[in-house]
């Protein structure tokens, strides 16, 4: 950096691992390899004292909770909130005296406080776009999640001094809610620990929350024709959130409990990816899903929606299938083709696993955060 002094980093995050969302395990790979790099590294996350982070064992990360409120169930939108955290924010401040601030996701608690202590505080604030275009949210979560966007994402986004998106889709989000500067640098895997182990078995992956935006509705709706066709399909499901009842209550309608597995936490999620032959996650509002980044670097060809910053990455029928948004028929005749053709699987696992490889590892993804941060005191 340009100053020696100027190497503390805040990272701010609603929710951290054991919580299985792609923005989580995002912030803790930084915080890990930031401190790789040399950085001083704290992290500041919400808790509601249902579980122990990950990151609160690592001795090298100043780690920092404030109790609050998870709202997930009550709004159908992955949320946060804490009175405390106020308070508790500011005296993080004053102890770990962060010369930058990294917030990550604009909907987040946690961005808002970063934002709003950055007006009278001397850190330099970062905040990193996770989520492209939230359009396709319908009914009252969709028009709270519009409102909030036009008001308290606008004021986190234009505060920011530098916004990072993990796609150009999502780096366009930053601009139109008035971003001052911006770049993109996509979401990347660990290629060591996400690596191909072929089968010949039919086997579908989901990972993710349990929410509307994720598109779980669609894929349910999808199975039964899949099963159809493929009766020795295994259908693997692995998340938790607000539609956890009602997912179970599909499966057990649809009569398919036999051939599909909740799981609501993995310790390694990498071995699921092992279980798995397809990969499908058909969202409705995304940034760069990480989920299917782990997919490709494991040779699991990912059936996906082209939002956001998908198809900046999936090539359809090259490195993975491009399915419309909302549409379970199109879902089913996507994953029942590549079912089908084993060759064709083969040759999209190779194709997504080298593309991985070649562009996304987390090694590339530190160098250009550490630019980021860089370039923030080169243009003072």
């Amino acid at each position: 950096m340009k100053k020696e002094n100027k190497d503390r980093i805040l990272l701010t995050s609603d929710y951290l691992p054991p919580s299985d969302g792609g923005v989580e395990q995002v912030v803790q790979k930084l915080a890990l390899h930031l401190v790789d790099e040399g950085f001083e590294v704290g992290v500041f996350t919400l808790e509601d004292g249902t579980r122990d982070f990950d990151l609160q064992s690592v001795p090298e990360i100043s780690f920092y909770t404030a109790s609050a409120q998870d709202l997930t169930a009550t709004i159908g939108l992955q949320s946060m909130f804490s009175v405390s955290a106020i308070n508790d924010f500011r005296k993080i401040l004053n102890e770990f005296q962060p010369d930058i601030v990294h917030a990550h996701n604009r909907f987040f608690y946690t961005s808002v406080l970063s934002s709003l202590y950055s007006i009278q505080s001397n850190y330099k604030l970062v905040t990193t776009v996770h989520l492209g275009d939230i359009g396709m949210i319908s009914g009252l979560s969709g028009r709270a999640a519009e409102i909030f966007e036009q008001t308290i994402s606008r004021f986190v986004i234009s505060s920011s001094d530098q916004v990072i998106g993990v796609s150009d889709a999502a780096e366009k989000i930053a601009q139109s809610l008035g971003a001052n500067r911006t770049a993109v640098v996509r979401n990347a895997v660990d290629v060591d620990k996400f690596s191909p182990s072929p089968i010949e078995e039919k086997s579908l992956l989901y990972i993710g929350r349990f929410v509307h935006n994720n598109g779980i509705r669609d894929l349910l709706t999808a199975l039964p024709a899949i099963l159809n066709s493929h009766p020795d399909t295994e259908v693997h499901l692995v998340g938790s959130g607000p539609l956890e009842k009602e997912v179970r209550e599909i499966i057990q309608s649809f009569g398919i409990h036999d051939s599909v597995s909740i799981y609501d936490y993995v310790n390694d999620i990498s071995e699921m990816y092992n279980l798995a032959s397809v990969f499908c996650r058909p969202s409705y509002s995304e940034g760069l899903p990480l989920t299917m980044l782990e997919a490709m670097a494991s040779g699991v060809p990912p059936v996906v929606t082209p939002i956001a910053g998908v198809p900046e990455v999936v090539t359809d029928h090259e490195t993975g299938v491009l399915v419309e948004p909302g549409n379970p028929d199109a879902v089913a005749r996507a994953i029942i083709e590549l079912f089908d053709d084993v060759e064709l699987r083969k040759r999209l696992s190779k194709n997504s696993r080298e593309y991985v490889t070649e562009n996304l590892t987390w090694e590339q993804r530190t160098e250009k955060v550490i630019q980021v941060y860089k370039e923030i005191y080169n243009n003072e």
